[in-house]
């Protein structure tokens, strides 16, 4: 046979449930502060991956725009049906695209990393405000 359970206080229960949780808050919050730092820093870097792209590639096709081409028609008689003008307005369409993608850039980042680092900031301080009052408590 076995001895009966012993009794605990009540209190000492209570207190030990309340440390589990506030453990479990404090390993949430610190998930939740580390993910947006990851979104934070994954979004700064595909931002200057993208905008590095972009200007390669409207570096490139300023290139080409500036070339002339022997044997190619001067601009009074350049039409839409020959080869030449096909592959001008492919490059200016690559330098708009280009500048598309930069702007896109800058806008993901203003839109997405600054508001994040804000947001973590705010949430860092909501769990050092948690644990300074449960300090007072213990």
């Amino acid at each position: 046979m076995q001895p009966p359970p012993r009794k605990v206080k009540v209190t000492q229960e209570v207190k030990h449930t309340h440390t589990e949780q506030l453990n479990r808050l404090q390993l949430k919050h610190q998930t939740d502060l580390d993910f947006l730092e990851d979104l934070r820093t994954y979004s700064q870097k595909k931002a200057l991956i993208e905008k590095d792209y972009s200007q390669a590639l409207q570096k490139l096709a300023s290139q080409y725009l500036k070339r002339e081409w022997s044997g190619a028609p001067s601009e009074e008689q350049r039409d839409s049906r020959n080869v030449w003008a096909v592959w001008r307005s492919y490059l200016e369409g690559v330098m708009k695209v280009s500048q598309s993608r930069i702007n896109g850039c800058e806008n993901y980042r203003s839109q997405i990393s600054d508001p994040v680092k804000t947001f973590r900031a705010q949430k860092d301080l909501q769990l050092k405000r948690v644990n300074a009052s449960t300090d007072t408590l213990h």
